[in-house]
């Protein structure tokens, strides 16, 4: 769902306008944002009902119904961000949105008013999903009384929407809107702006200055959105910490993730360290061993020390290069003009299929380095060696393969079990396929392959390696290009450029 806000969000920043504006009747505009707020809701229910019968038909399989569950809220979503994607290009609502006295004048106003019909659209999808996540999670319930763990009661629904509400929404919708704000109060003022600066792009180098404070700051901020507090003090504390010691990771606490015991995962935020949280949740803590708990943690640690936070924030700079390059050379054009249309049109569809396609399959690998980067970090931690290994021997190596590239056959086994772990207890099929992650037995097969196979290893590398410098290298033409193209040496006085 984070993918769908995202998305719906950055359609209201990039077009204050409708792109399009098919239809503009009031009557038939209020028709299109009615059904684009209920037909994903009503597609929910369906989902919801054809995922409890399934659960109830087949008990001793309850993968079915889960995997019923995954495949029926990607169509959901896909409902939801069409519709509203419609609603915000196509229709005329963005205008009946726009400032009015009293009201809209003030900066963001707008754009929230805009986005009402998908909030309410969200709220009704998540209520209408509710009893069949109850369901899917009171299996995982069960699976925690086998293992003899504690047990809380599955969430009700109150306190199901409000988790939702802070992990779904308001972790992407809060820095959206602070962008939004940014852009409304810098636009608002941008003739000003012009005189005074003698730059004519002076207020979208502004924006881009304003989104990229935001994007620093955001873990601060989230922290509190998200409802954490400070690991306490113990054993497990002290395990983390001297693993940060050895591993040299920076940050600037490692937090509880309190949701309610409903969920085992673990997360990191922050592209500096002084503003880098990792945070572990409430479940997590109560349901996994030690090692495992640091298995994960490592996994964590393993996108920062790899620079995946930083290479993501390069690959949607990219986008915002497209964008800004998009608007320059549209610059004069009307919005209904049929070559700005076209001009958007593709540029749109780029985006889509870079961030629908090509993030997901980076995603992928960038999941499985990290998850190298955990069974190392169990090596680390001391767990013993209990089977032949490239690592601790027993185990030929090819000829040319370095040491560093050899994972440990018995810390990639203990990682694997870890993921299956946490999908299970996730309600999560171990087989279900996942956009951004991969499948868990899949990512668990492939470790204990690497772990047998230390050339395997130096190849994915290899691959990781390659993408990272080609999003570099689109970063930094892209940023030159569009620097090149907004006159940036003026504004920093070196005036004989220009």
């Amino acid at each position: 769902m984070l993918l769908v806000v995202i998305v719906v969000l950055s359609i209201v920043l990039a077009c204050p306008e409708p792109l399009y504006g098919w239809v503009t009747a009031p009557g038939a505009v209020l028709l299109a944002v009615t059904a684009a707020t209920l037909l994903p809701a009503l597609l929910a229910v369906f989902v919801s009902r054809r995922t409890l019968r399934l659960l109830e038909r087949h008990l001793a399989e309850p993968g079915r119904g889960q995997a019923a569950l995954g495949r029926g809220t990607m169509l959901v979503q896909a409902a939801l961000l069409g519709g509203q994607s419609a609603v915000l290009l196509a229709t005329d609502w963005p205008n009946l949105c726009a400032p009015r006295p009293g009201l809209g004048t003030w900066p963001v106003i707008p754009a929230v008013l805009a986005i009402v019909p998908f909030l309410l659209s969200l709220l009704l999808v998540w209520i209408a999903l509710y009893p069949a996540d109850r369901a899917v999670r009171q299996i995982a319930l069960e699976v925690y009384l086998f293992r003899g763990r504690p047990v809380r009661p599955v969430w009700s629904l109150g306190p199901y929407l409000v988790y939702y509400l802070r992990h779904q929404l308001l972790f992407i919708l809060i820095p959206m809107l602070l962008i939004v704000a940014a852009r409304d109060v810098i636009y608002r003022y941008d003739d000003r702006l012009r005189a005074l600066s003698g730059h004519a792009y002076f207020a979208d180098v502004l924006l881009g200055l304003a989104a990229l404070a935001v994007a620093i700051i955001a873990p601060e901020i989230l922290r509190r959105v998200w409802a954490t507090q400070r690991l306490p003090d113990g054993p497990l504390r002290d395990k983390l910490q001297a693993l940060c010691r050895r591993l040299g990771l920076r940050c600037r606490a490692i937090l509880v993730w309190k949701a309610g015991g409903m969920l085992v995962n673990a997360a990191v935020m922050g592209v500096v360290a002084p503003l880098r949280y990792v945070l572990i949740t409430d479940g997590m803590l109560e349901q996994l061993e030690d090692t495992k708990i640091e298995a994960v943690f490592g996994h964590e640690a393993g996108h920062v020390k790899r620079h995946h936070i930083l290479f993501f924030l390069l690959f949607a700079l990219i986008s915002g290069c497209a964008v800004t390059l998009f608007s320059i050379q549209t610059r004069g054009y009307h919005t209904h003009d049929p070559r700005f249309q076209l001009f958007a049109t593709l540029v749109g569809a780029a985006l889509v299929l870079k961030w629908g396609v090509l993030f997901g399959w980076i995603s992928r690998r960038f999941e499985r380095q990290a998850d190298m980067f955990g069974v190392r970090t169990l090596t680390l931690s001391g767990l013993p060696c209990l089977a032949p290994c490239a690592v601790h021997g027993g185990l030929s190596q090819n000829p040319g393969t370095a040491a560093a590239d050899a994972l440990c056959s018995t810390a990639a086994q203990v990682f694997g079990q870890t993921l299956n772990e946490v999908a299970v207890l996730n309600g999560i099929p171990p087989e279900g396929r996942s956009w951004r992650h991969g499948a868990i037995s899949a990512r668990s097969r492939v470790l204990q392959k690497f772990a047998l196979e230390p050339h395997a290893v130096a190849r994915a590398e290899r691959v990781v390696f390659y993408i990272k410098l080609g999003i570099f290298v689109a970063a930094l033409i892209g940023s030159l290009w569009t620097g090149w193209e907004l006159r940036i040496w003026r504004l920093l006085g070196l005036t004989r450029w220009g």
